[in-house]
C-alpha cells in the first residue's frame, strides 16, 4: 500500500480547511497515529454490479480509495436481502450469495500485490504490515442458507470468518428488529432465535466463527449472549441513547456486550447517529457529519469502555456521513477523535483493536 501522503491528508481532511496552525497540527498528528495503527472497517458492501477494486471508481471503496485513506482492512459481506421460503427463492439467494463472493474475493485475486484474503487477525497483521489491504470475507444474513445449519460449515470452507443471522425481516434463523411488512412479517415470530438459530451459535462457536449481532431483535440479541461461549461483535450499529430506532442498541444490550467481552462497531449511517428534524422525510433530512458519528462513539465508550466500542461505515448499503463518505476520507474520523482528547492507544482501540481482539477470542473457542 502506498505511503499516505500528508499533503493529500491535508487537502483531504475537514480539519486542514482552517488557516489555523493548531489545525494543521492536529492533522498532523492523527495522520501519524493513522499510519501505526490497524485503521479496519467492520461491515462494507459490494454492489452487484461492481465494477472492481482496481480502479479508482464510483463506488466507496475501492484500492486507490483504500490507499489514500490508509484503511488496512475490511470485512465485507456476502449480503443478500431476505426474501420468501421457497426452494426456489433459496436457491436465487444462493446464486446471489455466490456472486457476491466472488466480487469480494476478486478484489484480493485481481491485485495482488495490492490486497490479500485474511483469514484471522493475525492475517490482517501480517498483510498490512506487507502494505497491502487485507480482505475478511462476512456473511450478513443467513437467507441463502436456507434451513440447513451444515452451510454454516461449507461457507466457513469458503473463508468466511464473520456470521450475521438476519437483515430487514424474520428468517428461518431469528428474528429481525426490522420486521418486513412485505414478507408479511409479525413483530416476532420465533421471540427471538429459532431452534436452527440456537443451533447455530453452538456450530458458530465450534468453528471459531465470530458472530454478528447486529440487525437482532433484542429478545435474539439476548439469547445469543446467554448462549455463546465466546465475544461477539455488532459489525455495524447505532446506539439508542442518541437515536431511539429499532436498529440501535439500548442500554441494557451494551451492558450484556460489554460483560460478554464483545464489541459494538457504531456505524456511519445518518439515521441512526441523529435524530430526523421534525417534519422532515428521512430522504430529505441532512446527513449526519464525523462529529456526530464521534459523539456516538463517545457515548458508548461512556458508558461501557473504550474497550468494547469501534467504528464501521457500511458503505455502499446506505453508510457514509459528511466527511466520511468514502475510504479515501478514513483520516478525517481520526482527525475528530484527536480533537476529542483520545490517545494513539484508544484511537488504535477504536479503529480495530477492539474488534480484532473479539474475533481473536471467537477463534480461540473453536473446537
Amino acid at each position: 500500500m502506498r505511503d499516505i501522503c500528508l499533503m493529500c491528508l491535508l487537502v483531504v481532511s475537514a480539519a486542514a480547511q482552517s488557516a489555523d496552525p493548531r489545525d494543521a497540527k492536529l492533522v498532523q498528528r492523527a495522520t501519524a497515529i493513522h499510519k501505526r495503527i490497524i485503521v479496519f472497517d467492520s461491515h462494507v458492501d459490494l454492489p452487484f454490479d461492481y465494477a472492481g477494486a482496481g480502479q479508482d471508481g464510483k463506488t466507496q471503496i475501492d484500492l486507490p480509495k483504500v490507499e489514500r485513506g490508509g484503511l488496512k482492512g475490511a470485512a465485507l459481506a456476502v449480503f443478500v436481502p431476505q426474501g420468501p421460503r421457497t426452494p426456489e427463492a433459496y436457491a436465487k439467494a444462493r446464486q446471489d450469495g455466490d456472486k457476491k463472493y466472488a466480487l469480494i474475493k476478486a478484489i484480493a485475486e485481481q491485485n495482488p500485490g495490492r490486497a490479500e484474503l485474511a483469514y484471522s487477525p493475525a492475517d490482517v497483521r501480517h498483510i498490512a504490515s506487507e502494505h497491502k489491504f487485507a480482505v475478511v470475507v462476512s456473511l450478513l444474513n443467513a437467507y441463502p442458507l436456507g434451513a440447513d445449519i451444515s452451510q454454516i460449515d461449507e461457507w466457513y470452507r469458503r473463508g468466511v470468518r464473520i456470521f450475521g443471522f438476519v437483515h430487514a425481516g424474520h428468517n428461518a434463523w431469528a428474528d429481525s428488529s426490522r420486521p418486513s411488512q412485505t414478507q408479511g412479517n409479525a413483530p416476532q415470530e420465533h421471540r427471538g432465535l429459532s431452534e436452527l438459530g440456537k443451533q447455530a451459535v453452538t456450530r458458530l462457536n465450534d468453528l471459531g466463527m465470530l458472530i454478528d449481532v447486529s440487525q437482532l431483535s433484542t429478545p435474539a440479541f439476548q439469547q445469543v449472549l446467554s448462549l455463546t461461549k465466546a465475544p461477539v461483535v455488532a459489525t455495524h450499529s447505532g446506539v439508542k441513547g442518541i437515536v431511539d430506532n429499532s436498529r440501535n442498541l439500548s442500554v441494557e444490550e451494551l451492558e450484556l456486550l460489554k460483560r460478554n467481552g464483545g464489541v459494538v462497531q457504531v456505524v456511519a449511517f445518518s439515521n441512526y447517529l441523529r435524530p430526523l428534524p421534525a417534519g422532515i422525510p428521512a430522504a430529505e433530512a441532512p446527513r449526519a457529519t464525523v462529529a456526530q458519528l464521534v459523539d456516538s462513539v463517545q457515548y458508548a465508550v461512556k458508558q461501557i469502555g473504550i474497550e468494547h466500542v469501534g467504528i464501521a461505515s457500511d458503505f455502499n448499503h446506505g453508510g457514509g456521513v459528511v466527511g466520511w463518505d468514502n475510504e479515501g476520507e478514513s483520516l478525517n474520523v481520526t482527525v475528530e477523535l484527536v480533537r476529542r482528547g483520545y490517545s494513539a492507544k484508544d484511537i488504535g482501540k477504536l479503529w480495530g483493536g477492539n474488534f480484532m481482539r473479539a474475533w481473536a477470542a471467537a477463534q480461540k473457542s473453536r473446537r
